[in-house]
């Protein structure tokens, strides 16, 4: 499992593949939040609120992990490693483990990097106000769990299409569909009770209490149990590859 989480942040960090996917990344964030004229934008705003950041960052983690996982295993099956792979005295968890690993690791050193924006923000506060840190670590709980759903389901959809664009639009819908549809069609129901079911049905409505600082076990069991199933789902199509 470790060599393969290893080759996967190898494959990123030893070309210029990787380092344009987290630079991008990067870049477009710092534009949104503090160049461009946008409802994002710190500075557009007299009370400081770093709530705009992580109401952006799930559009930005979708596009950002999709790009670095679209090609982990039909990168193999183009270069001629996948029979190999799947043939190795490894188990079907052990190889969508490892992919995981190594998307994750590389996944947290951007997540990590966003902590500059934090600091930033602070720097504009006077010296009787303070950011609010608890917020700030729940928040950043919440969009850590969103971020490996989306790369459970965006692993799962590279090992289903052969094809990099394919996988990528595959996973996109998936993971904008899981965030947000649910939220939007809840929205169209009167009924307070149709509404919270359905609501609940989707990513937003349980990032959205961590986001606020509301840290709620449902909310954490829903996410991780996103992640556990999109993990099993990968891990079968995996077995299925090995018995063809």
């Amino acid at each position: 499992m470790w060599y393969i989480a290893k080759k996967e942040f190898n494959f990123y960090f030893k070309s210029l593949t990787g380092y344009l996917i987290i630079g991008s990344y990067l870049t477009i964030n710092s534009l949104i939040l503090w160049f461009f004229d946008t409802p994002y934008n710190f500075l557009n705003y007299e009370i400081v609120d770093i709530n705009l950041f992580f109401e952006i960052s799930p559009w930005l983690l979708i596009i950002l992990i999709c790009s670095l996982s679209m090609g982990s295993f039909s990168r193999e099956v183009s270069s001629g490693t996948m029979e190999l792979l799947i043939t190795k005295p490894l188990n079907a968890n052990e190889i969508f483990g490892g992919k995981f690993l190594g998307i994750t690791f590389i996944f947290s050193v951007c997540l990590f990097m966003t902590i500059l924006n934090v600091v930033a923000l602070n720097s504009l506060l006077t010296s009787q106000s303070e950011l609010d840190l608890s917020l700030i670590f729940t928040s950043y709980f919440g969009l850590f769990l969103i971020g490996l759903i989306f790369i459970s389901i965006s692993l799962f959809c590279s090992i289903l299409f052969r094809n990099q664009g394919t996988s990528f639009l595959t996973a996109f819908v998936l993971c904008l569909f899981q965030y947000f549809f649910w939220d939007f069609l809840a929205s169209l129901i009167p009924n307070p009770w149709s509404f919270k079911i359905i609501s609940n049905i989707g990513i937003k409505t349980h990032y959205t209490g961590l986001s606020l600082g509301i840290i709620k076990l449902e909310d954490i069991v829903y996410l991780v149990g996103l992640i556990v199933i999109f993990h099993m789902l990968g891990i079968n199509q995996i077995k299925k590859e090995q018995v063809k």
